[in-house]
């Protein structure tokens, strides 16, 4: 067992958070691993729990964004122009008031679909399960291969039960082995908390058709769940399971499936909805869905079960050995991954000095997470060839609650970015395609609501979305601007078209540039085109005549503000808040430069940003020295808030920072605290790297992989038993977020020196990790590098383009230009940085 691609446990999970995710991009499970049944149970009888999602399995449909309340222009212009007014008499608090007024109601809730559960006990009804203690049971997620393993004895026979999720078909493949002469007693059944339609089975078939419901609001709004009969108002599913074992068929109850005498299963489960694609109405019905499912079993059984691991490992080992991590350290050696959390926060220095394998487990773990709930293909039968997948929403695609924890919707502030911020640089770049799929479907709802709510061209998305591309400010008119109310969402997310150009991913593509020009000219430019008019309507002339945005949030801080009884209170809106500047700017500045190399550069909306871009106000130090959140730079009211938006020009975004904005952003960092949520520290370690603070990240750490069995409150994040990220509760931002501020720590590339594109190794490396190597990591502009550190310094390193360039290379206070010929491995002179590259 290689500890660093492997989650062990030497029990059942006895919660969700201690089950374990498999998933293709579509159908998600979360693997119990067969919890021994009340003394008594026949066979010594264990429990395997496989709960379900599927990444469609959405509530409502694009109805939902047409529900009341409808904007007039007369109304959402009267709501906008009072609140400007107050904001501009500086009456914020009555402006916080106003603009709820523009609230609409809120997005979709991303839903628990089904579970499927396996009675598995030796037949004739003997034998019992092991000792209290588990001796001989075990549990394990091998990250490399995909693959679920649970194994333990009953009366001294074995029993075997692995599951993978294949992504081509769309099945989870589930298989029970054991060595008992006599066999095993089987049972199968399925069950949902969605509305079941219909059940049914067979001697080897069992099926639900499954209703979905038409809304579902947050648990803050009340968690209403509610149903329609009106098809087109939400969708319809199915889950299907199928066997072949060499037992005998047994009497089931309704919609069961049994067996006894049993040696050797194969089972099959896939799921299907009448989801036609990300914005695109519902289609067909729970009927249709379950004759879809049955095309997709077929497939599967006429595969067989070694055929389909084969193409599985092939398949998720091409994504998840794009790129490597290890270290020089001890190799663990215990049996659960769990009790390994908690014995390495017990070492006095934190738990990565007692255990630095943990961060490449992390690291393995974050990238397998992205590849398990992000994938495109496999459509199923009724989808055909347009299937672009969904994203990974706040849970990735593993949800067990209705409502879920805020929905389990796209989080479009920070959280479904955050997602996807390691794709690039660790070598999962196809893994973004649904992403990319949504913030299309979002141009066409968001074009509509730009011009309801706003009067303006373009495309406007809010704070909250769905799989329909929901775009409308959410609160039911009852919530706090803080987070309800922040227009300019579509400007943050086309920086991942903007990232995907950047790093040149395409270049390795069979068709390479080609590749890379339908990709900037069919996808990145109609996007980041439409993303800088809506920036352009929504700047308005200050006095001075610079160009500013009112009403203004940070998304999701407030800063003091007087009430009009004279006591202090708290308000979230003003004028120009420094992440709106920013994101402007920058979407100006990727829109030019699209244009020069696309030959655009006559677009009227270039001009219209050219023209604009030296009239934006530039970010400056305010109180304290720290970076102003507003351009007014009112008091904080929460000084030690998790969101640091106004810091996003260090990262994810590549302002220059000079002298005085590295030490803004440092003294904002500083102000902030390291105390926080799992992907708040995620985001700190970044902005960390980016400054080149080694010690800094290595507090965050500590933070950062804490186990959760102490309860801190809610804004003290950590780990799980199953190293799901916490909020808490768990977001999976946190693990996906992780893997990119490793990678950062190891290398960054976001700067230029002297025009060249700059790859600068080991600008933060933690105290933690002072021996290691990483392989294929990816540096913009599309270079893959392998590097050696030991002791701290830095020992080796390579670079491969797959286009002939020159790169800067940066480490401690060095640079050395390389010329790089296509697809030739160029080795670093490591003489040239001899005075460089201490120890952190």
């Amino acid at each position: 067992m290689n500890t660093e691609h492997t989650l062990v446990y030497d029990a059942p999970a006895a919660h969700w958070l201690e089950a374990l995710p498999l998933g293709n991009g579509r159908l998600g499970a979360m693997v119990f691993g067969g919890r021994a049944l009340p003394e008594g149970a026949a066979g010594g009888a264990r429990e395997h729990r496989f709960q379900l999602n599927d990444g469609s399995a959405w509530s409502g449909s694009p109805h939902s964004q047409n529900l009341e309340p409808q904007f007039s222009r007369e109304r959402a212009d009267g709501i906008l122009a009072e609140t400007r007014r107050l904001i501009r008499d500086g009456d914020y608090a009555s402006a916080h008031e106003a603009l709820k007024e523009l609230q609409h109601r809120h997005s979709q809730s991303y839903l628990p679909f089904a579970d499927l559960y396996l009675n598995i006990g030796l037949s004739g009804g003997q034998g019992s399960p092991a000792a209290a203690n588990h001796a001989g049971y075990s549990r394990s997620l091998d990250l490399a291969r995909a693959v679920n393993s649970t194994r333990y004895e009953v009366d001294g026979r074995s029993v075997t039960v692995e599951a993978f999720a294949s992504h081509d078909p769309s099945v989870l493949v589930i298989s029970v082995e054991t060595d008992a002469p006599q066999g095993l007693d089987l049972n199968l059944r399925l069950d949902s908390q969605l509305r079941i339609l219909h059940r049914s089975g067979s001697p080897a078939l069992a099926a639900l058709e499954l209703k979905m419901p038409a809304d579902v609001a947050p648990s803050h709004d009340g968690g209403r769940v509610e149903y329609s009969d009106h098809d087109s108002f939400s969708l319809q599913g199915a889950v299907v399971a199928a066997w072949e074992h060499n037992g005998t068929e047994a009497a089931a109850d309704d919609g069961a499936l049994a067996a006894t005498g049993v040696r050797h299963a194969v089972i099959h489960v896939t799921t299907e909805t009448t989801f036609m694609g990300l914005g695109q109405r519902p289609e067909g019905t729970a009927s249709d869905a379950v004759a879809a499912a049955r095309e997709t079993l077929d497939a599967a059984t006429a595969a067989g079960r070694d055929e389909l691991l084969a193409r599985h490992e092939e398949s998720h080992g091409r994504l998840y050995d794009s790129s490597r991590l290890s270290l020089d350290a001890p190799a663990w050696t215990g049996t659960n991954t769990g009790h390994r959390l908690l014995a390495a926060n017990a070492h006095p220095d934190g738990p990565l000095a007692a255990d630095p394998g943990l961060a490449v487990l992390l690291f393995n773990y974050g990238r397998y997470l992205l590849i398990s709930s992000s994938r495109t293909g496999t459509p199923g039968s009724r989808k055909g060839t347009a299937w672009r997948g969904t994203p990974a929403n706040l849970q990735g695609i593993w949800n067990d609650k209705l409502p879920a924890p805020w929905s389990s919707n796209f989080t479009t502030n920070i959280n479904l970015q955050m997602n996807y911020w390691g794709a690039e640089p660790t070598g999962l770049a196809e893994c973004a395609e649904p992403l990319f799929a949504l913030i299309e479907a979002m141009q066409e709802t968001g074009a509509a609501t730009a011009k309801e709510y706003y009067g303006a061209r373009g495309w406007a998305v809010h704070h909250n979305s769905d799989i329909w591309g929901y775009s409308k400010p959410v609160g039911h008119g009852a919530h706090s601007p803080e987070w309800s109310f922040w227009p300019v969402a579509g400007l943050w997310l086309v920086r991942h078209l903007w990232e995907h150009l950047r790093f040149g991913t395409l270049d390795n593509a069979k068709d390479g540039a080609e590749a890379g020009g339908r990709f900037a000219s069919d996808t990145a430019w109609p996007a980041i085109r439409s993303a800088a008019e809506f920036a352009l309507d929504l700047l308005l002339e200050f006095p001075d005549g610079t160009l500013g945005t009112s009403p203004s949030t940070s998304p999701e801080n407030s800063f003091t503000a007087p009430l009009p009884d004279g006591a202090t209170g708290r308000a979230a809106a003003a004028e120009s808040s420094t992440l709106d500047l920013t994101l402007i700017r920058d979407v100006f500045l990727m829109l030019g430069s699209l244009a020069r190399d696309l030959g655009l550069e006559t677009d009227p909306v270039v001009a219209e940003a050219q023209a604009a871009l030296p009239r934006l106000s530039e970010p400056a130090p305010g109180r304290g020295g720290r970076l102003r959140e507003w351009l007014a730079d009112p008091e904080e009211w929460e000084p030690e808030h998790r969101h640091v938006s106004h810091l996003y020009l260090a990262y994810p975004g590549d302002t220059p920072l000079t002298p005085v904005l590295e030490a803004a952003v440092a003294t904002s960092l500083d102000g902030r605290g390291d105390e926080s949520t799992g992907w708040s520290l995620t985001w700190k370690i970044l902005l960390r790297a980016r400054l080149r603070q080694p010690g800094k990240v290595s507090d965050l750490l500590r933070l950062y992989f804490r186990d959760m069995a102490t309860d801190r409150g809610s804004q003290s994040g950590g780990l799980y038993p199953n190293l799901f990220g916490a909020h808490p509760p768990f977001q999976i931002d946190g693990n996906l977020g992780f893997v990119a501020g490793l990678a950062e720590c190891l290398v960054q590339s976001h700067r230029t020196s002297d025009g060249v594109p700059e790859i600068e190794l080991l600008p933060a490396l933690p105290r933690e990790l002072p021996d290691g190597a990483a392989h294929r990591l990816r540096a913009r502009p599309g270079v893959e590098v392998d590097l050696e550190w030991k002791d701290g310094r830095l020992a080796g390193a390579t670079f491969t383009s797959p286009k002939a360039r020159n790169v800067a290379i940066r480490h401690g206070d060095g640079v050395q230009v390389l010329h790089l010929e296509p697809l030739q491995a160029t080795v670093l002179n490591l003489a040239f940085f001899s005075k460089a590259g201490k120890p952190a």
